[in-house]
Parts: C-alpha cells; sequence; structure tokens
C-alpha cells in the first residue's frame, strides 16, 4: 500500500487506524471500571478488560514509535498489532459464539447488578406475557442478527486492513522509500 484509501498519506492513515483502536481500547477501560464498580460481568468480560489496559500502553508506544519514523521498532509494533488482531478476532468469535447459541433470546428480563434491579422495578414496562416477551424478543433477535453480523465482519475487515497499512508503512521505512510515496511529505 501506498497511501491510505488513495486519500492520504500512509504515516497519516497509520496514525487514524491506531487513534480508532485506541478508542476501541479506551472502551475497554470503561468495561474495566464499570465491572470493578458493581456493574457485573463474566470472567471472560473481565479479562479482556485488563487486556484491553496492557494494550493500551502499546498503542500508546505504537503511536509514539509512528511518529518518530524508526523502520525496526515500527516493524515490531506491526507485529504487535497484528498479534492483538489475532487475539481480538479470538474473543470476537468467542463472544459471538456465545451471544448467537447460548444466550437465550427471549425477552427475561433480568438484572445483573443492584442497580438494574431498582432500575426495572422503578420503570413503567408494559405487562407482556411470557409467551408475548418471548415472541417479541424472537421479533427483535431475528432483524437485528444481521446487522451485528455485518458490524462484527466489517470491523474485522478494516482491522486487517488496518493491520496491511501498518505492515506496508514500517516496510517502506525499512526500504526508504516512504519519503518518495505520492502522498508523503
Amino acid at each position: 500500500l501506498t497511501s491510505f484509501l488513495g486519500l492520504l498519506d500512509l504515516k497519516t492513515g497509520v496514525t487514524v487506524a491506531l487513534l480508532f483502536a485506541l478508542l476501541n481500547k479506551v472502551a475497554g477501560i470503561y468495561g474495566l471500571i464499570a465491572v470493578l464498580t458493581g456493574a457485573g460481568g463474566s470472567f471472560a468480560q473481565l479479562s479482556l478488560y485488563i487486556y484491553s489496559v496492557f494494550a493500551l500502553v502499546a498503542l500508546g508506544w505504537g503511536l509514539r514509535v509512528v511518529k518518530h519514523e524508526d523502520p525496526k521498532q515500527t516493524l515490531y509494533f506491526a507485529h504487535l498489532f497484528f498479534a492483538d488482531h489475532i487475539f481480538s478476532t479470538s474473543w470476537t468469535v468467542f463472544f459471538a459464539l456465545v451471544w448467537w447459541l447460548w444466550t437465550p433470546h427471549d425477552g427475561r428480563r433480568q438484572a445483573n447488578s443492584s442497580a438494574q434491579k431498582a432500575m426495572m422495578e422503578l420503570g413503567n414496562a408494559t405487562a407482556l406475557t411470557p409467551a408475548e416477551r418471548e415472541e417479541a424478543a424472537m421479533a427483535i433477535w431475528n432483524h437485528e442478527k444481521g446487522m451485528a453480523a455485518a458490524v462484527i465482519i466489517i470491523s474485522w475487515l478494516f482491522k486487517i486492513y488496518f493491520t496491511l497499512l501498518l505492515y506496508s508503512y514500517a516496510s517502506h521505512l525499512r526500504k526508504g522509500s516512504y519519503r518518495s510515496l505520492p502522498l508523503s511529505r
């Protein structure tokens, strides 16, 4: 690759990609805070949130390396970014399987914390029979599962593109050809 989507130079594109990754990892920090303050969650979620803290530190290092145009360190970071992609993909597959196959989509109301329970008791929910609730929940699930799958797949494809972009940037830095690219300054 010689540019980011044919519009921006490689370094700017890598920076944009890393800022998206940074946003994703910061969301993991908020998840960790939520779990630690009593919102509930599984061990799998907690471990992924803790991983996000370490990945956030690595992304900070990666942004610095990209900024300084260090060929060797950028290649190391590209390997780390690719490893993160593999790790994140495995967790995404795990959570998707849990959501699609093992999570009942029957509309049962469940509270994961005392705060959620209080909100459920306070709210004015429409009274539905269990059969009506299950029918409504399945209608929503059947409507939204295609969109959910599309978001997961598109995000995964973008992450592959971002990984290729980072490897391309590292390769051009190592060859000394980065400054000769059409959109590079």
